[in-house]
């Protein structure tokens, strides 16, 4: 053991330093890295282009010249529109210099107004006492008593003339520069040039040459990534690839989408509040707009402020800049809450709060392009979280699904005294499953591991007992919402077909149909076999057995087993139900059994040992009341079985 955790020990070590050393390699090496990563991008982006003209029977490198042209047109084409539409504004300077002069003026003025204001109030308030001046003070600043250092005027023995250069009163020296040459000139304008052109020029050869060897290069990756693991790097890079095309594909349709509601509502604001004034240069900021927006968070309010600006600038009064304003607000509020989760939000298959994340670490590691490329590339290292056992944590951490099973998130907001998470959390899971897979797969899941961490003395006996009413209370709660549901799924259905409409689709899978006549009555009496954690699962099989149409009744945990027998006679049982919790559920079903045995020999009987694990032919002898007693570990196999058992009486009541 000791060697074993050393060696996990080690692992995790090595991993760590071996995140930090990628993480290192990524900053010192951004130079070559961010271009053959924007290439990637944009390639992911144009794959679907050239894979539909190739199913056209184009050959993939006039495919993939076709694709790149346009694409490079396009991006010329939306340069050259920006540059006509910038010039007009900066033709139009002037008069946007002149109304944004009176706003500012008028600002001011309002300003003056508040320091007015403020100034009465102090008058009503009462005058400021000043502090009163030192005796020193008063007697150096007597009216009768020269300063030594008071102000002398300028006189000719004092002070030289002007013409001639003193230490008081040296020569102006201007600096005139030399004028630069042509030379100069290209080198200090092209410096600044050279390097986007470069790395647009590289970038752009990077996806010429990762489009047309596409498969060479998967081929390759999966040769250095796969050390025998051929299916596991296939999915990976398949999966990663499938959600960065989606991601950017859809990305790219809203943003579009987004641009040109920006110009229209932009044409439209000014038309309807400029006061004869149109809003001008629309085009010019719809483009801006939809490309910023690529840039996650702060993209769409980079590009926003220009239009702000001018709206507030070129236009008398306010009502424009606060249209402008609402505008923004309104389509950033319903694309990114609405149209962004419903269009794309499982594309990524990450957080939010990931995506935050991701945004805040390219961005330190990488600058703006890492803003750019966050998600795309943490979809990537998502990606290799799912497949690669040693980065699993990354999946963890920033996968979009929930990390915990069901009955885990149940079971852990029971122990932290949230029974409200919890059955909020148990209502969902209702809304998709049937009440049966919730009892059984998630309810009697969580309860069974409470009842074995109380035996293993991980649970005070405090802490158990409130698990356990925590649990009693969802189950009642979600029997009464799925009864009431059905109420109305049937009041809606019996409309449904007064309307001869089709019946609405739901997401939970189909019910089980009642296994008792309408006009038969079953009596079935579930007994908990020694404590509280039984009485739940007895309540939850009886709920169940009620919506299927028997006449169920659940004992609570109080009574001794001298007044369970007696309560068979009270209740006029015909099926008799023992529910017994490991890890003691077979003393405990064992004793019960016998008593009631003892004096009903011929009842039709089953014990639950709920999520026993073992042989139940073994524990069934260990039972050894009667060999007709049969043995469930689940609460649908319970349902069966008491149908079974149920069959020949429902025929009798029948006859």
């Amino acid at each position: 053991m000791a060697r074993s955790a050393d060696s996990q020990k080690t692992s995790r070590s090595l991993v760590l330093a071996s995140i930090c050393v990628f993480v290192a390699a990524l900053y010192f090496s951004r130079e070559v890295l961010i271009p053959l990563a924007l290439a990637i991008l944009l390639s992911f982006l144009l794959s679907p282009a050239v894979h539909w003209l190739e199913r056209l029977r184009l050959p993939r490198v006039v495919a993939t010249l076709i694709v790149v042209i346009l694409s490079v047109s396009a991006l010329c084409l939306i340069a050259y529109t920006a540059y006509r539409q910038t010039v007009a504004i900066v033709e139009q300077l002037p008069r946007y210099q002149a109304q944004l002069h009176t706003k500012i003026q008028g600002l001011r003025s309002h300003g003056n107004l508040v320091k007015k204001a403020q100034q009465e109030i102090r008058a009503a308030v009462g005058p400021e006492t000043k502090p009163s001046t030192a005796p020193s003070e008063q007697s150096t600043s007597s009216p009768g008593t020269a300063s030594p250092n008071s102000a002398r005027p300028p006189g000719p023995a004092n002070q030289p003339p002007a013409s001639q250069p003193s230490v008081e009163n040296p020569l102006p020296v201007r600096v005139i520069p030399d004028t630069p040459t042509t030379l100069e000139v290209v080198r200090n304008y092209g410096a600044g040039l050279l390097d986007p052109l470069a790395t647009a020029g590289l970038v752009l050869i990077f996806i010429i040459f990762m489009l047309i060897d596409r498969e060479d290069l998967r081929d390759r990756m999966i040769r250095l990534l796969g050390h025998g693991r051929l299916n596991i790097t296939t999915q990976a890079l398949d999966e990663a690839s499938t959600r960065i095309s989606r991601y950017l594909g859809r990305l790219a349709i809203v943003n579009v989408i987004y641009a040109i509601l920006v110009a229209a509502g932009l044409w439209l604001i000014g038309r309807t509040l400029g006061k004869g004034m149109s809003f001008p240069n629309v085009l010019l900021w719809g483009i801006l707009v939809g490309v910023f927006r690529f840039v996650p968070y702060v993209g769409i309010w980079i590009g926003a402020a220009f239009p702000l600006v001018l709206s507030f600038a070129l236009f008398p009064g306010n009502a424009v800049f606060f249209s402008t304003v609402g505008l923004f607000l309104v389509l950033e509020i319903v694309v990114s809450q609405f149209v962004e989760p419903y269009w794309y939000g499982a594309s990524t298959g990450m957080t939010p709060l990931a995506v935050l994340v991701a945004a805040v670490f390219w961005t330190w590691l990488w600058g703006p392009i890492g803003l750019l490329l966050s998600t795309p590339l943490t979809v990537c290292l998502v990606v290799m979280g799912k497949h690669v056992p040693q980065l699993q944590f990354i999946d963890i951490l920033l996968r979009d699904e929930p990390v915990l099973e069901p009955h885990l998130r149940i079971y852990q907001r029971l122990i932290a005294d949230d029974a409200e998470e919890a059955a909020e959390l148990a209502q969902s899971y209702l809304e998709e499953r049937t009440l049966e897979q919730v009892f059984d797969e998630v309810l009697l899941a969580a309860l069974t591991m409470a009842v074995h961490d109380y035996h293993r003395q991980r649970l005070d006996r405090e802490r158990f007992g409130s698990v356990l009413s925590g649990m009693r209370d969802i189950a009642e709660e979600l029997a009464d919402s799925d009864r009431s549901e059905r109420v109305q799924a049937q009041a809606a259905k019996t409309v449904e077909e007064a309307k001869d409409a089709a019946p609405a689709e739901s997401k939970r899978p189909p019910e089980r149909l009642p296994a008792v006549p309408a006009d038969c009555s079953i009596n079935v009496l579930c007994l908990p076999a020694r404590d509280e954690a039984d009485e739940v699962v007895s309540f939850m099989l009886s709920e169940l057995l009620a919506l299927r149409g028997y006449c169920a009744t659940s004992s609570t945990a109080t009574p001794l087993a001298s007044e369970m027998v007696e309560m068979v006679e009270q209740k006029q049982a015909q099926i008799i139900c023992v529910s017994a919790m490991p890890p003691a559920a077979v003393g405990h079903a064992r004793y019960l059994c016998k008593r009631l045995h003892a004096r009903w020999a011929e009842m039709p009987m089953l014990v639950g040992l709920w999520n026993a694990k073992g042989d139940l032919a073994r524990a069934k002898q260990r039972i050894g009341c009667s060999e007709k007693v049969r043995v469930v570990t689940t609460l649908a196999e319970a349902q069966d079985q008491i149908e079974q058992l149920a069959h020949p009486l429902v025929v009798n009541a029948s006859a």
